[in-house]
């Protein structure tokens, strides 16, 4: 319809090429593109097993990550809102606060409650959910081996959360 020129990479499945990057070594690329192909519940929950999966530096990112695990637990407006809530108490941008942001963009409105609703782009939390997986993994002394773990824990989610069988 658009007739726009093709890219490479057109025309090929999701975990093609996802693959693809990951044999070519862009594992970088590999993370921002699985947080943004991942159902959005899904990418939180890989961004907040990964993120819990390192020491938390101070009391207020744990609360932050409790209140995400809240709402992974009962993913309601309500919770959704209560995490965003509680990572203001984080200063810095640190992989829980990003971990939090990227559940609140899930979905619901930006906006506060009783006003007009204004959905997020769909695109915002998957860009969240890779920015605190590669903060995470960056802050260890062998980025490149977590990052691989990482990405090996995602590919396992997205072969759950595209298995229809069950």
């Amino acid at each position: 319809m658009l007739d726009w020129p093709r890219a490479p990479g057109d025309g090929v499945s999701p975990p093609r090429f996802f693959a693809g990057l990951r044999a070519a070594g862009h594992d970088i690329e590999a993370a921002q593109f699985l947080g943004l192909a991942l159902p959005r519940y899904e990418a939180v929950a890989w961004a907040a097993r990964v993120v819990t999966s390192y020491p938390l530096t101070s009391s207020a990112e744990a609360r932050t990550m409790r209140a995400v695990e809240d709402w992974l637990r009962e993913p309601s407006d309500a919770l959704r809102r209560l995490a965003a809530e509680v990572s203001t108490e984080i200063r810095n941008v640190t992989p829980a606060r990003l971990c939090a942001a990227a559940a609140f963009m899930s979905g619901g409105s930006v906006y506060p409650v009783g006003e007009r609703p204004v959905p997020t782009p769909r695109q915002t939390t998957g860009k969240l959910v890779a920015g605190a997986i590669l903060t995470a993994v960056y802050q260890t002394d062998e980025p490149a081996g977590h990052l691989d773990a990482a990405l090996n824990l995602g590919a396992a989610i997205a072969a759950q959360a595209t298995d229809l069988s069950q």
